[in-house]
């Protein structure tokens, strides 16, 4: 699906290096998996087609990711360098779009209060 410059599609594991380096690079990221648990996740959503990524031609510069059963978004990450671009957006709308399309009617998150993340959120129409 392309968005603004760049291509919403599902990740593979061959993205899988670059979604650790977002993962680690986000500052208001709380969680600091190391690459065993993090793969270890990410393969567990990667065969489940839970996580889309946001690629421009030149490289990955965010994912998301949200789980079919609960209806929760359980990640949204965006690059440093490409923030401010609408990447978060795009991918956040994938995946409502996509636990919409599994039969939700209502998608949830959890984020840290205070938190750019959580302003975000908040102003767009999230409770």
């Amino acid at each position: 699906m392309p968005t603004r410059r760049g291509l919403l599609r599902r990740a593979t594991h061959a993205d899988l290096t670059r979604l650790f380096e977002i993962w680690t690079t986000v500052s208001e990221h709380r969680f600091r998996d190391d690459w065993t648990q993090f793969t270890a996740t990410a393969a567990r959503f990667l065969a489940h087609g839970r996580v889309w990524v946001w690629s421009d031609g030149r490289g990955v510069h965010g994912f998301g990711a949200a789980d079919p059963v609960s209806g929760e978004v359980e990640a949204v990450y965006v690059h440093p360098d490409a923030q401010g671009r609408g990447i978060g957006r795009a991918l956040l709308r994938k995946c409502c779009d996509d636990l919409l399309r599994r039969g939700h009617r209502h998608a949830w998150l959890l984020t840290s209060p205070g938190t750019r993340a959580e302003r975000i959120y908040r102003d767009n129409g999230w409770q």
